[in-house]
């Protein structure tokens, strides 16, 4: 009965794949067993191995997935490269590059900074999804209603709040670190 049942739904989630314009020109391979999707192949976006999965997840009847799928790196893509496609992507993304930037370690990247808006680091962390080379995004962005942005600080607030840090620290004795 399961073998029936998995073969159909082998079918129903290979025609979805096969039809669904930014993946079907992937090759992915989709297996059923028990009731089990196991996906095999290579996608060059992060954001498209989640919407693989998310695609997948909808079809009634499967009892969980294994995502196989890679990111292909088209050879070899330092850190350097994909930070560099991160920036690319949050800028065409209108995000400010003031209040949020990138690093990637071994294709995770990682967003820091602070956004007064949910929707600037839902848009960063989707943005960041689209480079090639991204594995994983990992957001370490604050939100904080009410911040200003850096243009808004005065040099004079900007001196007190660091003076102010220095001695909060209670390592810094008399202008030295102990």
């Amino acid at each position: 009965m399961h073998s029936n049942h998995d073969k159909e739904l082998q079918a129903q989630v290979q025609a979805l794949i096969d039809k669904t314009n930014g993946l079907k020109d992937y090759g992915i391979k989709a297996k059923v067993q028990n009731g089990e999707v196991h996906l095999m192949g290579l996608v060059d976006t992060l954001r498209e191995r989640r919407q693989l999965h998310e695609l997948v997840s909808r079809v009634p009847g499967i009892r969980s997935i294994e995502n196989g799928v890679t990111i292909s790196t088209d050879g070899q893509i330092n850190d350097g490269e994909v930070t560099a496609e991160v920036y690319e992507e949050l800028e065409n993304s209108g995000i400010n590059l003031k209040n949020i930037g990138a690093e990637s370690i071994g294709g995770t990247v990682y967003l820091r900074g602070r956004s007064d808006s949910q929707e600037e680091i839902q848009n960063a962390i989707e943005a960041a999804t689209r480079a090639r080379g991204v594995r994983d995004v990992i957001s370490q962005v604050s939100f904080s209603t009410g911040f200003r942005d850096v243009d808004d600080i005065t040099l004079k607030e900007l001196f007190h709040s660091q003076v102010n840090n220095d001695r909060e620290d209670p390592d810094f004795k008399d202008g030295l670190f102990e």
